[in-house]
C-alpha cells in the first residue's frame, strides 16, 4: 500500500488548497517536504491522521477538542451567517486498486469570537481499478471506517505515522499494550489467533460449543451431566470476564507507572532544583525560627532589665534628696505600725511588762510608732536604697547584652533574607514545582496494585484450569449416556475434527510465534548495529515485545532505563525498521512461508531532530531499503546529512511569508 496524493483545503496552517503528490517509484521511493520550524510540517502529519481517522495527535495535557482545524485567516473573514469547510483528501493505491478517501467538516463562526462551530461533517471512500478507472464504486458510509482500518490499521498508526518530536516515550510512541498485537497483525499471526478464538476460545458462541449443543442424550443422568458441564462453562466465562477486567486494571496501572517514570525522567533536572529547593526551605524555616528566638531574647532582656538601667539616675537623685531632709534614721528595721498597735492592744509588752496608761513603756512604744511609715519614711528609704543597689548590680552588663542580642537578630534576619532570595531564584529557574516524593509514592502504590491484581489473575486462571478438567471428566461420562444414533455420531465426529483443528492451530501458532520472535530479536540487533555505531550497546525484545536497551558492563550486558533522547530514538527506530523489513519480506515470499502480510508506507515528521549527523546518515540509508515508500517532513539543515538525494522521487518546500499567518507548499527539483 502506498500514498499517491494528499490535498488539504483550509486545514489548520494551510489556506486554500495545497496538494502533495508522493513518489511511488520503486527505486526513487522517497518524498521529502522541507521547512523551517513552526511553518507547518507537523500540520501535514496531522492531516494524515485527520484524513484517515478523524483524529489529531494531541500534545500532553491537551484534548483533540482543543485544536481548531479551520484556518484562522478563513475564520477571520467569516461573519455570523457564513460557512466554511475544512477537508483532507488522501489517495492511496495497491497493486490493483486506487482508494480515494475524503473527509470534510463544515463550520459556522461563533461570531464575534474567533471560534469555529462544527455544523456538518462527511466522509467518502471511492475504490477504482487502476487499469480501468471508470470502474469505480462508492463504499457505503457505515462501512467506510471499517475499510480504512483494514487498509491502514489504526492500532498500527504509531508505526507508519511517526512524530519524531514526541519520541521520548518509554515505549514506541507511548503505545505499550498494542506492540505485541501489532506485531501479530504485521506478521500474519493474528489470523491464527482469530481462528483459534472462533473455534473454541470465544465461549458459548464458538464452533465447538455449538457442535456440542447438537448432541443429545437420554435419561436424567445425561441431563444432570449436561447441566453440570454447562455450569462449568459459565464459570469459565465468568472467570475469563474477571481476568479481562483485571487485565484492564493492570494495563491502567502500568500506564500510570509508565507516565510517572516518563515524568520523572523528563524532569530530572527539575528534580535537582526541587531537592535544592526543599533543602533551602528547611534552612529558611530554621533561620526564621532562629530569628524569632533571637528577637524574643532581645525583647525579654529589654523587658527584664532595661527599666532598671533607665531608673538608675532617678534612684540616685531621689536618695540624695530624701537623705538631705530625713535626718538620722530612728526606726526599728522591719518593724511596722501595725505591730506596735497589736502590742498595745494586748496590754502587755513582749517582755511581759503591763502597758498602763501614762506608763513609760507605753510612751516609748508610741514614740517608736511615730518613727515608722507612714509617719516616718526612714525604713522605706532604706528599702528603696537597697532596691536601687540591687537594680544597679543587675543592670551593670545590660547594655552589652542588649547590643549582642540585637546583633544576633540582625544577622539571623540577613541570613533569612538571603535564603529567601535564593528560593526566589530557584523558583524562577523551575518551570513548575513538582513533588517528586509524592510521584514515587504513587508509583509504588500502583506497583503494589499490579502485584495484587497479578496474584488474583493467577487464582482465576487456576480456577479455569480446574473447571476445564472437570468438563473433560463430565464429557467422558456424557459419551456413555449419549443416545446411539447416527445424528449424534455425526456431531461427535465434527466436534472431534474441530478440537483436533483447534489443537493443531494452537500448536502451529505457538511455533510460528516463537519463530517470529526469535527472527525479530535477531534482526533488531542487526539493524541497531547498522544504524548506530555503538559496540557497547545492544537492544532486544522481551516476551511482551517491549524494547530494552542493554549496556556492556564488566559482568555482561545490563538493561539501562535512564535513556537519553537520542538513545530512545535509536531503540525505537531499530524496532520499527525491523518490523517494516519483516513485513516487506513476507509480501515478497522471502520468509519461506508463502504467506502475505500487510505492508505500509512510512511517514516521518521530524525524525532526525534529536540525532547526531552520523546517526542521521546511517538511519536514512536504511529507510528506503526496508519500506516501499518513505515520506519525510524535516528541517533543511538535517537533510544534507541523510545522503538520500539519489532516492528522492518528489521534493517540496514549505514557504511562509513573515507577514502571513498561513503557509504554502511548493514543489521543487
Amino acid at each position: 500500500m502506498k500514498f499517491t496524493k494528499i490535498t488539504m483545503n483550509n486545514f489548520m496552517r494551510y489556506k486554500g488548497k495545497n496538494t502533495i503528490e508522493f513518489s511511488c517509484d520503486p527505486q526513487k521511493n522517497v518524498t521529502v517536504v522541507l521547512g523551517d520550524n513552526t511553518v507547518g510540517k507537523t500540520t501535514i502529519a496531522q492531516a494524515f491522521r485527520f484524513g484517515l481517522y478523524e483524529a489529531i495527535f494531541a500534545e500532553r495535557g491537551k484534548r483533540q477538542e482543543d485544536y481548531q482545524l479551520l484556518n484562522n485567516d478563513i475564520l477571520a473573514m467569516m461573519n455570523a451567517d457564513s460557512r466554511a469547510s475544512v477537508s483532507v483528501e488522501i489517495v492511496a493505491e495497491d497493486e490493483k486498486q486506487q482508494y480515494d478517501i475524503r473527509r470534510e467538516i463544515t463550520y459556522l463562526r461563533a461570531y464575534p469570537q474567533m471560534v469555529a462551530k462544527e455544523v456538518y461533517k462527511k466522509v467518502t471512500l471511492e475504490i477504482s481499478d487502476k487499469e480501468n478507472p471508470e470502474n469505480c464504486i462508492s463504499v457505503a458510509p457505515e462501512k467506510i471506517e471499517e475499510v480504512i482500518n483494514e487498509m491502514f490499521p489504526r492500532n498500527l498508526s504509531h508505526y507508519f505515522l511517526f512524530d519524531g518530536e514526541r519520541w521520548n516515550d518509554v515505549t514506541v510512541n507511548g503505545v505499550r499494550e498494542s506492540i505485541k498485537e501489532s506485531v501479530h497483525i504485521l506478521t500474519g499471526l493474528s489470523a491464527y489467533q482469530k481462528a483459534i478464538w472462533h473455534l473454541k476460545d470465544m465461549g458459548s458462541n464458538s464452533v465447538i460449543k455449538k457442535f456440542k449443543g447438537n448432541i443429545s442424550g437420554s435419561g436424567n443422568m445425561y441431563d444432570n451431566l449436561e447441566k453440570e458441564r454447562n455450569r462449568m462453562e459459565r464459570e469459565i466465562g465468568t472467570a475469563q470476564e474477571k481476568i479481562e477486567t483485571i487485565d484492564i486494571n493492570i494495563k491502567h496501572y502500568l500506564e500510570k507507572i509508565e507516565e510517572i517514570e516518563q515524568y520523572l525522567e523528563e524532569n530530572k533536572n527539575t528534580e535537582v532544583f526541587q531537592a535544592k529547593y526543599k533543602q533551602l526551605q528547611v534552612v529558611r524555616r530554621n533561620q526564621g525560627e532562629k530569628t524569632i528566638t533571637n528577637y524574643k531574647s532581645l525583647v525579654n532582656e529589654f523587658s527584664d532589665k532595661a527599666y532598671m538601667l533607665f531608673a538608675q539616675p532617678m534612684i540616685e537623685a531621689s536618695l540624695k534628696m530624701v537623705k538631705a531632709v530625713a535626718g538620722e534614721r530612728r526606726d526599728i528595721p522591719h518593724m511596722h505600725q501595725a505591730s506596735i498597735d497589736y502590742i498595745i492592744k494586748t496590754g502587755k509588752c513582749i517582755c511581759g511588762t503591763p502597758l498602763t496608761k501614762g506608763s513609760k513603756e507605753l510612751t516609748c512604744l508610741l514614740e517608736q510608732r511615730n518613727y515608722l511609715p507612714p509617719a516616718d519614711i526612714g525604713s522605706l528609704l532604706g528599702e528603696f536604697e537597697r532596691t536601687g543597689m540591687r537594680w544597679k548590680n543587675r543592670s551593670r552588663d545590660v547594655v552589652s547584652e542588649l547590643k549582642e542580642n540585637a546583633g544576633n537578630v540582625d544577622e539571623s534576619l540577613r541570613q533569612y533574607e538571603e535564603t529567601c532570595n535564593q528560593l526566589e531564584d530557584l523558583e524562577r529557574r523551575m518551570d513548575e514545582q513538582i513533588d517528586f516524593a509524592e510521584k514515587r509514592r504513587q508509583k509504588k502504590s500502583y506497583q503494589q496494585e499490579v502485584q495484587k491484581l497479578s496474584a488474583e489473575k493467577g487464582e482465576w486462571k487456576g480456577r479455569i484450569d480446574s473447571y476445564k478438567k472437570r468438563i473433560v471428566s463430565l464429557e467422558e461420562d456424557m459419551r456413555g449416556q449419549e443416545a446411539k444414533n447416527e445424528e449424534n455420531k455425526r456431531w461427535r465426529e465434527r466436534v472431534e475434527v474441530a478440537e483436533a483443528l483447534y489443537d493443531r492451530l494452537k500448536q502451529d501458532f505457538e511455533k510460528k510465534e516463537n519463530q517470529t520472535f526469535t527472527e525479530l530479536n535477531s534482526q533488531i540487533q542487526k539493524n541497531f548495529a547498522r544504524m548506530f555505531n555503538a559496540k557497547d550497546k545492544k537492544i532486544q525484545l522481551n516476551e511482551q515485545y517491549e524494547i530494552q536497551l542493554l549496556y556492556q558492563t564488566d559482568i555482561g550486558f545490563r538493561e539501562e532505563k535512564n535513556l537519553s533522547e537520542g538513545e530512545k530514538i535509536a531503540r525505537n527506530f531499530a524496532f520499527i525498521v525491523t518490523i517494516m523489513e519483516y513485513s516487506r519480506k513476507k509480501k515478497a515470499g522471502k520468509d519461506g512461508t508463502g504467506e502475505e502480510g500487510d505492508t505500509l508506507p512510512i511517514v516521518l515528521d521530524g525524525p532526525f531532530s534529536k540525532l547526531g549527523d552520523e546517526n542521521i546518515r546511517l538511519i536514512a540509508k536504511v529507510l528506503p531499503e526496508v519500506s516501499e515508500q518513505v515520506i519525510l517532513f524535516m528541517l533543511e539543515k538535517d537533510w544534507k546529512y541523510t545522503g538520500l538525494d539519489n532516492y528522492v522521487g518528489a521534493a517540496y518546500r514549505i514557504e511562509k511569508a513573515a507577514d502571513k499567518s498561513y503557509a504554502a507548499i511548493k514543489r521543487v527539483e
